[in-house]
Formats: structure tokens, C-alpha cells, sequence
């Protein structure tokens, strides 16, 4: 290792650098601190021993100069006849690690390489693990960008053009990948299939079992959809009733130990007689916003997917019948659960009041609304959890 010795003392200088060698150490020598410094800007010094008074730049203002580089750790030892305690604590407010008495003792000298030897190995490993950190975290980023990708291409990319019904959605996630996601998806010239889907926690556990799922709620009839079947008696298909699809999804990823779980709304919109059927699995139901005034909750039951048994569930669903102008928002827990600055959650009452005022936007503007209401709730604050809805209006 080499050390960088300054010392505008010759004989001091000589002696200091034999007493280094002898030690095992290579030793360079300059006569001031200006001239220290233009060394140590050239790179791979770790350790230094400097005298602390010199003309022109002292060792003091050295070791100031030294400490305000970024870079590798380099370990300073100040060198003096100074012994008062002001004296050495002045020097270690500098950014000294230690100090050296003059005369510099053998005993001594190799006490505080010995020491310094084992700080600088310290930061030396310290900064090697650092950088592998910072490689993992460069990896895990790209990783995620990548997910965050595959994940938003399992969104509509654009909403299929359904006769009679217009519609918009958004997803708002808390973290890099979200446990939420929803999707509006013809199933046949008659019927539109929708859902919204909402993983417990956060993150990429989520956001993996988010996709897994989804995959089954596909449009494209065969293997792994459980939305459009086909008939074993007769040749053609059958479009799978929101109750049967529920129950398909909590025989697939029954798996109570794992403790994770999934909530989800599902529905049928039929676009001749503009009925809809919807189904919850421990999902907030969904509101119906009629166009000759009020709002509708219904009331629905069921257990979430993931923890029980098709048997145990107790799936039931909600038959409605949309107006003219009626809509109809899907939405995440996420929504009703926003918190003001007191940490009130909206709730949905507030939900309804937030919509009610809305109900002459159109689609697209009305979701907007609704994010841009919840974000000044939330008064700049990062939302605390995924945020998704997805809005349908009978438009004839």
C-alpha cells in the first residue's frame, strides 16, 4: 500500500519514510500541501500522514480538501507536536482519523497503520458490497421495468367498440407493480365480459398472482379461459355465467397457507337487452348511476379467491337493467379507501356524493374526475394502495 507522506521537515521526512518502509509499506514523499494535494488528485493514495504545520497550505486545509472528494475512503493521520486536547480535537473536526506525536516512536507508527490498515480493508469491502448492491438494485429496476411492461399489455390497450355502450378505465398503481387489474372484453356478437381484480398487498407477489389469474379471465375462447367454454353436446360455445366463473377461479388457487388471496368483481353486460349480471368475491360491489336520478349498492356476498373452497364461498349475484345515460363504476378498494389529511377514508358514501356530481361527464372526463378528486384528497400524498375503476354508460 501506498502512503503519502508530507512533511516540510527533510530530516523528518527521511526518517518517517524508513520507519514506513520498514513496515512493509511504500512510501511517497512531498514537502508541502499544495503539493499533497496535487498528488492525491492523481489518484490511488488511501492512506496519508501529514504534519500538521507547513507553510502555505497546512495540514489542516489538506485534510479539508482531502475529506470534500468524493471517491474511495482515504485514511488521514495528522502528524504533530501539538499534544493539547483542543489541539487533537481540532484535528479530528478536520476529518483526521488520528494522530502522530513528534518524535514519531516505532511502536507507535505501527500501532496506527495497523489500525489504518484495517479501516481502509474495512471501506475497501464496505465499497465492494456497495457496488454489488448497486448492480442488484440496477438489475431488480430493469427487471421491473420489464414486468411493469408486461403487465400493463395484459390492460386494454384500447376498448373494443360495443354497440350501445361507451366506456373508460384507469389504473393507478402504489408501487412499481400492481396487484390490481381489470379488463372489458367482448365475448360474443351479444355479450361484453368485464372485471375487476384486486390482489392482497403490494409489490411483485402481488402482481404476479394478478397475472396469473387474469390469464384465465381471457377473451380468446380455449384452453385456461374460464369465460367462453366449449359445449361438449353440441358443436358452438357457451358464454360462462359470472357465478360458474368465481367458482372456477377459487377451485384453481384454493391455497389457504399461502395466505394470499384475491378479490374480484366480474360481469356480463348484455348489449341487445342492455342487462348486466355481476358477481363479487369479497370486492367492493359496484354502483349504478342512473341517469333520472339516485345511486344504487347492492348488496352481495361471497369469500375471496384464494382462501376458500368453490363450496365455501357463497358466491351470489346482482341482475340490473341499464336506462338510457345509466352507468355503471366498477372499482378497487383502493378508491373507497383513500384517506384525507386527517386519515378519514372516503368511503362509499363519499364515493357516491363524489359521483353524483358527475354523472354528466362523459366516460373518459368522469374517470378523470374521480382522480383527480381522490388525488386532492390525498393532498400530494402517493396513494397507499392500488387504485382501479372502470366505468360503463348505456349510451342508447
Amino acid at each position: 500500500m501506498k502512503i503519502l507522506l508530507v512533511d516540510d521537515d527533510p530530516v523528518s521526512q527521511r526518517v518517517l519514510a524508513a520507519l514506513v518502509a520498514r513496515e512493509g509499506y511504500e512510501p511517497e514523499c512531498v514537502t508541502d500541501g499544495a503539493a499533497a494535494w496535487e498528488r492525491f488528485q492523481q489518484g490511488g493514495i488511501r492512506l496519508v500522514i501529514s504534519d500538521w504545520t507547513m507553510p502555505g497550505m497546512d495540514g489542516l486545509e489538506l485534510v479539508r480538501r482531502i475529506r470534500a472528494q468524493p471517491g474511495p475512503y482515504t485514511y488521514i493521520i495528522i502528524l504533530t507536536a501539538r499534544t493539547e486536547r483542543e489541539d487533537v480535537s481540532a484535528a479530528m473536526l478536520a476529518g483526521a482519523d488520528d494522530h502522530l506525536a513528534k518524535p514519531v516512536s516505532r511502536d507507535d507508527l505501527r500501532t496506527r497503520l495497523a489500525v489504518a490498515r484495517r479501516i481502509t480493508a474495512l471501506q475497501e469491502e464496505l465499497a465492494r458490497r456497495n457496488a454489488e448492491l448497486e448492480a442488484a438494485n440496477a438489475r431488480m429496476q430493469h427487471d421491473l421495468r420489464a414486468a411493469q411492461r408486461a403487465q400493463r399489455g395484459l390492460l386494454p390497450a384500447s376498448l373494443p367498440s360495443l354497440p350501445g355502450l361507451t366506456a373508460a378505465w384507469r389504473l393507478l398503481p402504489c408501487e412499481e407493480l400492481a396487484g390490481d387489474t381489470l379488463n372489458l372484453v367482448r365475448l360474443d356478437e351479444r355479450r361484453a365480459g368485464f372485471y375487476v381484480l384486486d390482489v392482497s398487498g403490494h409489490g411483485v407477489a402481488a402482481a404476479l398472482m394478478a397475472v396469473q389469474v387474469s390469464r384465465h379471465l381471457g377473451p380468446v375462447l380455449g384452453s385456461g379461459s374460464l369465460l367462453k367454454q366449449p359445449q361438449a353436446a353440441a358443436p358452438g360455445y357457451r358464454i360462462v355465467p359470472p357465478a360458474e366463473v368465481a367458482l372456477g377461479l377459487a377451485g384453481l388457487f384454493h391455497a389457504p397457507r399461502q395466505l394470499q388471496y384475491c378479490t374480484l368483481l366480474y360481469g356480463i353486460y348484455d348489449l341487445i337487452d342492455h342487462s348486466v349480471e355481476v358477481v363479487c368475491a369479497a370486492h367492493p360491489p359496484p354502483l349504478v348511476v342512473r341517469a333520472a336520478g339516485g345511486i344504487e349498492v347492492p348488496e352481495m356476498s361471497g369469500h375471496p379467491i384464494g382462501l376458500f373452497t368453490p363450496e365455501e364461498s357463497g358466491y351470489t349475484t346482482w341482475r340490473t337493467v341499464l336506462a338510457p345515460g345509466d352507468r355503471l363504476l366498477a372499482i378497487s378498494d383502493g378508491v373507497t379507501e383513500t384517506e384525507d389529511h386527517t386519515g378519514a377514508i372516503l368511503g362509499s358514501a363519499g364515493l357516491c356524493a363524489l359521483i353524483d356530481g358527475q354523472r354528466q361527464l362523459a366516460p373518459e372526463q368522469g374517470a378523470d374526475a374521480i382522480l383527480a378528486a381522490l388525488a386532492e384528497r390525498r393532498q400530494g400524498q402517493p396513494p397507499a394502495d392500488d387504485i382501479s375503476l372502470l366505468l360503463l354508460q348505456r349510451s342508447g
